[in-house]
């Protein structure tokens, strides 16, 4: 998997993050970065309180 070095380095998780936080970050990170995917536990709980856009599917761990 490619890693989006100028991505990662821009946008550090932040320290102690909220869920949500979580749950935008590694949304972001699908969308600019490949070098790893969504958490399934993270992303199980996005599935369940909203509808989860197409293109992130392939980001997720199964």
């Amino acid at each position: 998997m490619k890693l989006n070095k100028e991505w990662h380095k821009a946008n550090p998780m932040p320290k102690k993050p909220t869920e949500e936080q979580r749950l935008a970050w590694h949304i972001e990170h699908a969308k600019n970065c490949a070098c790893h995917k969504m958490p399934a536990k993270l992303a199980e709980k996005l599935k369940k309180g909203s509808t989860m856009p197409l293109l992130l599917l392939p980001h997720i761990e199964q």
